[in-house]
């Protein structure tokens, strides 16, 4: 955000300079004897500049502030079940593991976007947990349908955004 206000802001100097430089030429022209005509064109040209400094942000603030709550990372395209899912693993899970779609860079248990594990392996490791390796996963940290959603969630973005140099050691459930 902060950069669409500098954005803003460069174009509403550079038009506000253009502008003052337009009253600034009358005033010498006079001075010249001249009838100071490129007055209107320092204005049209400062006005430009200041409708495309509101108008590109504008556009873009309107056009993409439906679409970015569903999208995840590689560009896949959450269903309302998976986003509900985004919301448990962040909530239940991203302090153990590692998705790059939810932003999760936990330690302890296996990296998700390495592993990219099916559904059907990550409902049953939510539902019964895992003991293997260095930590342990208890079940039902979410269940019935919630479970389901972070299965849904994490089989459609792990592995969207791969990280080089994984810890190979923790990539199995």
């Amino acid at each position: 955000m902060i950069l669409v206000a500098i954005f803003i802001g460069i174009f509403l100097i550079a038009g506000v300079v253009v502008i003052a430089a337009g009253f600034s030429s009358k005033r010498q022209a006079k001075a010249a004897g001249s009838s100071g005509s490129g007055k209107l064109l320092y204005i049209g040209v400062g006005l430009c500049v200041v409708g495309i400094g509101l108008a590109i942000p504008g556009l873009l603030i309107f056009n993409n502030g439906t679409k970015t709550s569903r999208d995840a990372s590689g560009g896949v395209v959450l269903t309302a079940n998976q986003e509900s899912g985004r919301v448990l693993f962040a909530q239940n899970c991203s302090t153990c593991h590692t998705l790059q779609a939810s932003g999760a860079v936990g330690q302890t248990g296996p990296n998700l976007d390495y592993m990219h594990p099916p559904e059907a392996l990550i409902l049953n490791a939510i539902q019964i947990g895992r003991a293997r390796g260095a930590g342990n996963m208890p079940a039902g940290l979410v269940t019935g349908n919630q479970a389901k959603e972070v299965a849904s969630y994490v089989s459609a973005v792990a592995g969207q955004g791969l990280v080089a140099n994984q810890n190979a050691s923790v990539s199995t459930p």
